[in-house]
């Protein structure tokens, strides 16, 4: 008589909260840190991941370590002053170092170019279809650029034009 009744589990509840996948021990959203859900049992936010169990947790809090680390480092490195010669070469924006060295030679032929460049612009029917841009810029270019540009809050710029 045992043989025909068959001995069948009861489910603990008719929704999915009792349901472990991938090796876990607990449901998701069992844990929650930093604004984000997760398994308890192996502290991972990733919600079908696998299991790792404590050797993940272990492995997770080393890395939080070695980036904790990592940030501490580049924060010391970015307190460090920047040499002379690198503040000397920074040419890009507004503010120009006193002690910034220009070549003249280079410097005139910069002009000459940034004067040809302006008169290329003003007519764009001449303008090539295949023209190659350079980006590579040197210092007395820059210089030529900040010295041929319009000031807009210049009082003589209407003036020479």
């Amino acid at each position: 008589m045992k043989s025909l009744f068959r001995e069948t589990s009861l489910p603990k509840s008719k929704y999915e909260e009792d349901v472990y996948i991938n090796n876990h021990t607990s449901v998701w959203g069992s844990w929650w840190k930093d604004h984000q859900w997760g398994y308890k049992c192996c502290k991972q936010t990733i919600r079908n991941s696998y299991c790792t169990g404590a050797a993940g947790i272990e492995a997770a809090e080393a890395a939080a370590d070695l980036m904790k680390a990592n940030i501490d480092r580049k924060a010391a490195s970015e307190e460090t002053p920047v040499p002379a010669e690198e503040k000397r070469l920074a040419t890009w924006g507004n503010d120009v170092p006193d002690d910034l060295l220009l070549d003249q030679k280079q410097l005139t032929e910069a002009l000459k170019k940034e004067d040809e460049r302006k008169k290329e612009e003003k007519d764009e029917r001449k303008r090539k279809y295949n023209v190659r841009w350079n980006d590579e810029v040197t210092a007395e270019e820059m210089e030529a650029y900040r010295m041929k540009r319009i000031h807009h809050d210049d009082p003589m710029k209407d003036f020479l034009h």
